[in-house]
């Protein structure tokens, strides 16, 4: 449920920062309308980084559940999916550490220290077009619903939700690959929407299914 939340705030965190700060931006650009105005972008930070630790208890539980269906998939996918989660917590918690001195540094540096942190702005991200932290997730998201349906382990509209998300999170690195952003604007569309449809409902299984 938290994860949902969570969702739903680095969705709204996203379409609300300045164009100068989303994907694909120039780096100047970006440092610059970061010092300026860091709070959406730091609000969607601290989102993801959260977000990304309560889903590290999600994943076994949730493919617990689904893991009869089909082993091998299932063990896999949510290896990758841990693994992803557990990337983007440390690039968020990093962003979060190094992009306000970064930007101070950048609007008070002179002309070298400019052109030397605007070029190697690119190198703090972990993983910068987003295969493990939303294509490693994505995988899992769609293996786990695609079983659960097949299976009759939860409910199909769960199950559907659940493969629009897993869509939405290729969005994204379809929109950092192709340097495309209304891809990833499409996918936080839908993060806002679909992921906390998902994540509470399935945490509402989840409590349900305990003793």
């Amino acid at each position: 449920m938290l994860v949902g939340v969570s969702y739903v705030m680095a969705g709204i965190a996203y379409l609300l920062v300045p164009a100068e700060q989303k994907g694909g931006a120039d780096p100047a650009a970006f440092l610059a309308s970061f010092a300026q105005n860091p709070s959406m972008a730091m609000l969607q930070y601290w989102a993801f980084a959260l977000g990304a630790v309560f889903a590290l208890a999600v994943v076994p539980s949730i493919s617990e559940k689904v893991r009869s269906a089909n082993e091998g998939w299932v063990r896999w996918t949510s290896y990758l999916a841990l693994v992803g989660f557990a990337v983007a917590a440390i690039q968020y918690f990093r962003y979060l550490a190094l992009y306000p001195a970064r930007a101070e540094a950048f609007v008070t540096g002179d002309a070298a220290t400019k052109a030397a942190l605007a070029a190697n702005q690119s190198m703090i991200a972990l993983d910068p077009n987003g295969w493990l932290v939303f294509g490693g997730v994505g995988l899992w998201f769609l293996v786990v619903n695609l079983l659960a349906m097949r299976g009759n382990i939860w409910s199909k509209p769960l199950a559907y939700v659940g493969i629009v998300g897993a869509i939405a999170y290729w969005f994204v690195v379809a929109g950092f690959v192709l340097e495309v952003e209304v891809l990833i604007t499409i996918a936080a569309v839908a993060a806002v929407i679909v992921a906390p449809i998902w994540y509470i409902w399935a945490g509402l299984i989840l409590r349900q299914a305990s003793p």
